[in-house]
């Protein structure tokens, strides 16, 4: 039962939630707002393995999420109201216990499924949290999604278009396995970018500027 939920909209796992911060129900203009069963209400989008960042982008209230595959096709994707995002270790229903040797975004069995706007192909970086930079301080960085990898141990820079399509991707030498594994990112109010390392032990807070 537990492979199915991903496309099941009455079950929380797998999904993109979108509720109230002030008292936990649905926000307003959810896509399943008038579903009969509560669960469904909360649903922003569905058909996700394991969203692990979320960002606002700034200018555009346009959505960028993380997320693990398997061993493999980690993705960066847009997220669009109602929108499925194609996982489904299930296959419809007719595999037992959680078959993983299915495609991220499964655009045979849901042909109507987003595509990522990025994925890492046969590496496994498993990236973990993402924001954006913001502001002249950043130089030709300014606007750039910043995503922190566990296993791959580096953060990649990404220059996207106005459709969130990616043009470029880049790895600062300065964050290529060299602190370990990296989880959280953070824009600062002083304009700088914050990330955590996760080892374990001895973990840091790094403070991120330009120079």
């Amino acid at each position: 039962a537990q492979a199915a939920i991903s496309q099941d909209r009455t079950k929380l796992g797998g999904k993109v939630l979108r509720i109230s911060l002030a008292d936990g129900s649905p926000a307003q203009g959810n896509p399943f707002a008038n579903a009969t069963n509560p669960n469904e209400r909360l649903v922003y989008t569905y058909g996700h393995r394991n969203v692990q960042g979320v960002a606002v982008r700034p200018g555009s209230g346009q959505i960028i999420t993380a997320e693990h595959g398997p061993d493999k096709n980690d993705e960066i994707n847009l997220i669009q109201a109602g929108a499925n995002y194609g996982w489904d270790p299930s296959r419809g229903g007719t595999k037992g216990g959680y078959d993983e040797n299915v495609p991220m975004t499964d655009l045979t069995r849901f042909p109507d499924a987003i595509p990522a706007k990025w994925e890492s192909g046969d590496t496994t970086e498993a990236v973990c949290a993402a924001t954006f930079l913001s502001g002249p301080q950043w130089g030709d960085l300014d606007g750039a999604l910043v995503v922190t990898a566990l296993k791959g141990a580096k953060v990649l820079l990404f220059k996207l278009d106005d459709k969130a399509n990616v043009r470029s991707v880049a790895i600062p030498p300065e964050f290529d396995d060299k602190f370990g594994r990296l989880r959280a990112a953070q824009f600062g109010p002083d304009g700088a970018l914050y990330v955590t390392t996760s080892d374990g032990s001895d973990d840091k807070l790094l403070r991120v500027t330009r120079s």
